[in-house]
């Protein structure tokens, strides 16, 4: 699936949802989408984003941030937060206790399957 947003250069791009690490608002309204390398802007709510997303696995963690799971690196229960990477470094973002067992859920079935590779 492709989304037609603007580049940090004002460039109109397609971006595939698979270059998606995370989306976030700014509280605003205005929506924020994090690739690996690069951000982009978009004009849309987080629940519209959520709805189209989801079929792409994408999870929501809290009001404000979508994430995609495969992108996670570390998860911290305690702290309630997951960590992300970018070309600029890592990321942090919230993630509700609603949200945790989705994430939990996702990151157990990934060990599973490595562990079946192995």
């Amino acid at each position: 699936m492709l989304l037609p947003l603007l580049n940090s250069k004002g460039e109109h791009r397609m971006l595939d949802v698979k270059e998606i690490v995370y989306l976030q608002t700014n509280g605003a309204g205005r929506m924020t989408i994090y690739s690996y390398d690069d951000e982009y802007k978009m004009i849309s709510t987080v629940k519209d984003l959520s709805d189209l997303l989801e079929e792409s696995g994408f999870v929501r963690t809290d009001r404000g941030t979508l994430i995609h799971p495969k992108r996670v690196e570390t998860f911290d229960g305690i702290l309630n937060i997951v960590k992300l990477r970018t070309r600029n470094g890592e990321i942090i973002a919230p993630v509700s206790s609603k949200a945790q067992k989705q994430i939990m859920n996702y990151l157990k079935s990934l060990r599973e399957v490595q562990l079946e590779e192995e």
